[in-house]
């Protein structure tokens, strides 16, 4: 009796230990570090996770930086993250702590993209990566020239001009049917493809993206709880499946690419980055040794996943607040007549002589932050931010929105006024306003930013330069960019939006 005695003892003191254990433990997943920025409750292992799951991203970032200002916290599973939404503490992060903050978050569906993290944009910070970066830069700047831009733009402006011609009076949605100007410029630039409008390829790559989008989300749940990683789920078979579809098509494009390769004729950018490996490897660089096949087709998906989308979108931003607001369509027009003339296509050189319409691209990237919550960064190294303690591997977003719409920085920022980006005289602004980010700053300021402005900039003129684009009659009262609470939220387009078009000469 007595030796059942101490085991029952014995059982009991193991059994209060590990319940001791695992309250602890409960506790510390909900504990914020000491001196950490303020946010709501985590709820314990699970964290912050539930406030998403009735709200949207933004729409939860946003109540939150109501609610506890610029610099507030959150936690997901095991790890925390810190979300910044004024200018001078993202300057601090960025610019002034600038290595400190230039990590990314590992995570499962990243992995996943990128093939153990093989591309430049989710990539870590390190060696590699400032090598892989400086390789994709020295490759892209070729095709960011006045003459090459220029050329790859304007051939294929006619196969749009022709559908958007012949649609009369006929509603349309623009997105992806003015985006397939965008996919065809990045097919030229990377792989010398010209697809016809509406050809199946093409569609089927806008479909890819558009599928890639919505499969990820806000990410998979073993992003969150990383234990999860070893039970498979619809939504990652779903990831899967996609990333391969999108890479099996960039692997065998390299493989074409590296069969007829010439030097002496470099036609696109695989060729670029090609070249560039070639003169490393010979340079004797021994970075270059470690660049493989798969960092190379990354470095591709990087540039053409990224510059379609976010173009795309952008020129869908301003159909949509262009038609919205016909009075400033008519002055972007106006201009352009004045000091193009009717029967000039837009030059690079043009900028500098069109203030009222690049202030008015400018407002569109403001007003739309088609990127609101950026790329998320890591902490490289235990550091301090607004008088905050941030540990080592913290997550840190930027909330581009806020940036775009503080009110201590911009007059009346609820409104779409391209004078935000004009002086008193009408001319554009010779310093852009701090709290302007479209493409980000610091380490990890985006890689096509040249590139995307000169060819927004033509596309652009070009687009309301010829066309007129109005509300569909009959609708004239109903916004295109209010149509559901997410919309009013965050002043965004549909998807769904229809407009009609009319050529002006």
């Amino acid at each position: 009796m007595a030796m059942l005695g101490d085991l029952y003892v014995n059982a009991t003191t193991v059994l209060v230990a590990l319940t001791t254990l695992a309250a602890f433990a409960l506790y510390k997943s909900s504990k914020r570090p000491a001196n950490f920025p303020p946010g709501p409750f985590a709820v314990p292992l699970l964290g912050n996770v539930t406030s998403f799951l009735s709200k949207t991203a933004l729409e939860v970032m946003c109540d939150l930086h109501k609610q506890y200002g610029d610099v507030f916290s959150l936690r997901f599973g095991a790890f925390n993250m810190i979300v910044l939404s004024n200018i001078q503490i993202v300057r601090e992060a960025l610019v002034t702590k600038a290595v400190e903050f230039a990590g990314r978050p590992m995570s499962y569906s990243g992995e996943i993209i990128t093939e153990g993290y093989k591309d430049i944009a989710f990539s870590n910070y390190g060696p590699q990566w400032r090598y892989q970066r400086k390789l994709g830069h020295t490759a892209i700047r070729h095709f960011a020239q006045k003459e090459q831009l220029q050329k790859l733009v304007f051939s294929v402006t006619p196969q749009i001009a022709k559908v958007l011609d012949d649609l009369g009076d006929k509603p349309f949605a623009p997105k992806y049917t003015i985006g397939q100007i965008v996919y065809n410029i990045l097919a030229s630039l990377c792989f010398n493809k010209q697809y016809e409008f509406n050809q199946p390829e093409l569609l089927q790559w806008i479909q890819l993206n558009v599928d890639a989008q919505t499969a990820f989300g806000n990410g998979l749940i073993a992003d969150f709880f990383p234990a999860l990683s070893f039970i498979p789920t619809p939504g990652e078979r779903k990831v899967r499946k996609i990333i391969a579809e999108m890479l099996a098509f960039f692997k065998k494009e390299l493989k074409i690419h590296r069969e007829q390769f010439d030097p002496e004729n470099v036609l696109d950018f695989v060729d670029s980055l090609l070249l560039t490996q070639k003169q490393a490897l010979e340079a004797g660089e021994e970075e270059a040794e470690h660049i493989t096949d798969t960092h190379i087709c990354q470095t591709v998906f990087d540039i053409f996943s990224a510059g379609t989308e976010t173009t795309t979108i952008t020129l869908h931003w301003a159909v949509g607040l262009l038609a919205e607001n016909p009075d400033i369509q008519e002055k972007v027009a106006k201009e352009i007549d004045d000091v193009l003339g009717r029967d000039t296509l837009p030059s690079l050189d043009d900028r500098g002589s069109l203030p009222y319409t690049e202030a008015t691209i400018l407002e569109v990237h403001r007003y739309g932050s088609v990127a609101p919550l950026g790329v998320p960064h890591s902490v490289m190294t235990d550091t301090t931010l607004a008088g905050y303690d941030i540990p080592k591997g913290t997550m840190v977003m930027i909330n581009h929105l806020a940036l775009h719409n503080d009110p201590t920085q911009w007059s009346e920022p609820e409104k779409f006024k391209p004078e935000h980006f004009l002086d008193d005289n009408g001319q554009l602004l010779k310093k852009l306003p701090e709290s302007f980010l479209p493409f980000s700053t610091g380490r990890r300021v985006c890689l096509g930013e040249d590139f995307a402005k000169k060819e927004i900039f033509l596309l652009f003129t070009w687009l309301f330069g010829r066309y007129t684009f109005y509300k569909v009659p009959g609708k004239e009262s109903e916004s295109l960019l209010t149509l559901n609470k997410v919309a009013a939220l965050t002043h965004q387009p549909v998807d769904e939006m229809e407009v009609c078009v009319k050529k002006r000469y």
